[in-house]
């Protein structure tokens, strides 16, 4: 999202906490709300459209949106709409990002109202992990794969909700319903992200040759965390392809420190 649209969906996240700290509608609900509208604000241009006009007043645009959607929505879900169709729009496809960022949020503040926030998080990376070992299954659960999204989140659950909470399996089915071309594995780390966040924390990802001690990883953890000025989960898969080293990953930083970049490196230099 460019600026405008990042402003408008930060006020939003501030009317959705306040919503739903004053109101009485669990988060979970809420988030089914902003779900289905990001749904529909997808499909339907006229729509979408009609809420992100500038050239339209903002009382005409909130007018429309209780008009359509009061009788549908929960009170809590409306203030937010409100923020949303109130505010200005880069694109008006970023109507419907806003809305499924929103409904994951909720998600994961009704993780944290029952103290299962951390759980969440490290579910969420531990089943990123399975699917990147497993490209037939990964490929199941994507656009790539066989079935409606609706068939491929029902497999998810299948396979996945006896293993994980239920609000790791909510935003599970959701990925696997919503992402297309074959990015899940994207799409997961996106919610780890999310999930981070929510916890005030910066999502570390680190993937090394060998199994790292709690003693590196803890000294890792401290050299992100002095470095970034806040605190870091650190989480770490092992790829022996690597040979040596690790490569790490957290927002738009990479470091790639393996001893097979290294050689490929050396390889295209003495190629020349």
């Amino acid at each position: 999202m460019r600026a405008a649209s990042e402003a408008t969906l930060t006020h939003a996240r501030e009317v959705l906490r306040d919503a739903l700290v004053a109101g009485s509608t669990p988060a979970m609900r809420v988030a089914e709300d902003l779900f289905g509208l990001s749904d529909i604000a997808r499909t339907d241009v006229r729509l979408r459209g009609a809420f992100t006009d500038p050239a339209r007043e903002v009382a005409d645009r909130v007018a429309l949106a209780h008009d359509l959607l009061a009788p549908h929505v929960r009170p809590e879900t409306l203030e937010v709409v409100d923020a949303l169709v109130s505010g200005h729009w880069s694109d008006p496809m970023d109507l419907h990002d806003a809305l499924e960022v929103l409904g994951i949020w909720a998600t994961l503040d009704d993780a944290v109202d029952h103290d299962t926030i951390a759980t969440v998080e490290e579910e969420l990376f531990q089943v990123r992990e399975f699917l990147g070992r497993n490209r037939e299954l990964r490929n199941d659960f994507s656009d790539l794969g066989r079935g409606t999204r609706h068939d491929r989140a029902n497999l998810a659950q299948e396979i996945f909700g006896p293993h994980v909470s239920v609000w790791t399996m909510r935003l599970l089915r959701r990925a696997v319903g919503r992402t297309s071309h074959g990015r899940l594995l994207a799409t997961l780390r996106r919610l780890e992200e999310h999930a981070a966040e929510v916890r005030q924390r910066r999502l570390v990802s680190v993937v090394a040759a060998a199994p790292m001690t709690t003693a590196q990883v803890e000294r890792l953890r401290r050299i992100v965390s002095r470095r970034f000025g806040s605190d870091v989960t650190v989480n770490v898969a092992i790829d022996p392809s690597l040979v040596g080293g690790f490569r790490l990953l957290t927002g738009d930083t990479a470091v790639d420190s393996s001893v097979s970049t290294q050689v490929d490196g050396l390889k295209l230099a003495l190629a020349r």
